[in-house]
């Protein structure tokens, strides 16, 4: 993660440092058997084995502070373990869903070849390559994955692919779900204030509201139909899976929002940095990989 809080440095330095660790937790003992070795000869203890008042006194701020420092220790462990079995969670379903789609292709793949084999004059490439029908397993997959990470009903969650090649004039949808009568594409692309339209313009490649509220207010978002029955509460992310070398010959925006429910709370770093940083990139490598056969398909197998 990019930004570091400091309780999580501190944490982390007595990781590191776990001879340290150790020291704080056992102070009060290291008192106490300090006490009983030089108690007397330092006046700490009486004649007749009584703790001084001063022995007591430095006693309690050490008991509290091995005390405090085990609890705050305790409560991080068992956040670490909870993040790290999220993690795992999240990687499993990842590898889940991708691999889903790579069956799925396989399977076709095998299909052709049993059904074709021996014959002259295929064209293969036509046939057994179907970008958009591999983009709608892609964005089914990413649906799926986030209602069972977040808890969010599927239903609430749309998905939708704006996109135009370098030989079209205006924009057109490329896949769309649980976003119709929401916004429609001409404000979409062409509305200074939507999330989408910021990374059009080429401001930001990524654009992430976990509270889409936040956005508003930044007239970064523009509100949809289906935000008003939920006021706005929910979620927009936006990612630019453009195809460009100097030139851009495929711009693709991918938009993904929630209705009713967050992803995640607006300070929750953890939480997006895995969705922007983790989740995200292993769907989109997929997903331009087939916008880039469709380019191969839709434009240079056109040309004469």
């Amino acid at each position: 993660m990019s930004e570091t809080t400091f309780p999580r440095r501190l944490y982390n330095f007595f990781i590191k440092h776990w001879i340290l660790t150790a020291f704080v937790l056992t102070i009060a003992s290291h008192w106490f058997a300090f006490v009983q070795i030089l108690g007397k000869n330092l006046g700490l203890v009486s004649q007749d084995g009584l703790l001084t008042k001063h022995t007591v006194i430095i006693f309690w701020p050490l008991f509290l502070v091995s005390l405090i420092f085990a609890i705050l220790k305790t409560a991080s462990d068992k956040y670490n373990e909870e993040v790290k079995n999220n993690g795992q969670f999240i990687l499993e379903r990842m590898l889940q869903s991708v691999n889903s789609v790579k069956r799925k292709k396989l399977r076709r793949f095998c299909k052709y070849i049993y059904e074709n084999h021996g014959k002259s004059g295929l064209s293969p490439f036509n046939v057994i390559t179907q970008p958009l029908s591999q983009i709608e397993g892609l964005l089914e997959n990413i649906q799926v994955t986030l209602s069972e990470i977040f808890g969010i009903n599927r239903d609430d969650i749309g998905l939708s692919i704006v996109y135009k090649t370098d030989r079209d004039e205006e924009w057109d949808w490329l896949y769309t779900m649980n976003i119709e009568s929401d916004i429609d594409l001409s404000e979409l692309v062409n509305n200074p204030d939507t999330t989408a339209k910021q990374l059009i313009d080429g401001k930001v490649s990524s654009l992430f509201f976990p509270d889409k509220r936040v956005g508003l207010r930044l007239n970064q978002y523009v509100e949809g139909n289906k935000d008003k029955p939920f006021n706005t509460i929910g979620s927009i992310l936006c990612r630019d899976l453009s195809i460009d070398n100097k030139n851009k010959y495929i711009q693709a925006i991918l938009t993904i929002t929630t209705y009713g429910k967050q992803l995640c709370e607006r300070n929750d770093k953890d939480s997006i940095y895995k969705i922007e940083n983790i989740l995200m990139p292993t769907f989109e490598c997929r997903i331009k990989l087939e916008l880039s056969l469709l380019y191969i398909k839709q434009v240079l197998a056109q040309k004469k």
